[in-house]
């Protein structure tokens, strides 16, 4: 009985190990995703928008394109909030394993 309760405790940390690294592993990937976003597709997008903007203003582009680039834009923000959602699930996640905040 000791030894299978020894296996048991044994198996159920390791699983709790194994999930504390997949959380880890996913909490990080939100953070560069957000990371990415914010720092080059949200601003690609607003240039590339402003770029349309003055475009239109011309003539010279129609104005399908410059709702396109407001698609982006609206876009990189909704990846950067579905980032930033996904970093806060697995930070909770990850207390919950730890059983205390961080």
């Amino acid at each position: 009985m000791v030894s299978a309760s020894r296996a048991k405790r044994d198996a159920t940390s390791n699983q709790l190990l194994s999930d504390l690294s997949a959380n880890l592993f996913e909490l990080e990937a939100a953070r560069r995703t957000e990371r990415l976003t914010t720092d080059s597709l949200l601003p690609q997008a607003e240039l590339t928008f402003k770029a349309a903007l003055s475009g239109y203003e011309t003539g010279k582009v129609d104005f399908a394109t410059l709702l396109d680039a407001q698609r982006q834009i609206r876009q990189a923000k909704l990846n950067q909030i579905k980032s930033r959602a996904e970093a806060q699930v697995r930070l909770a996640e990850i207390e919950r394993i730890l059983g205390e905040e961080l």
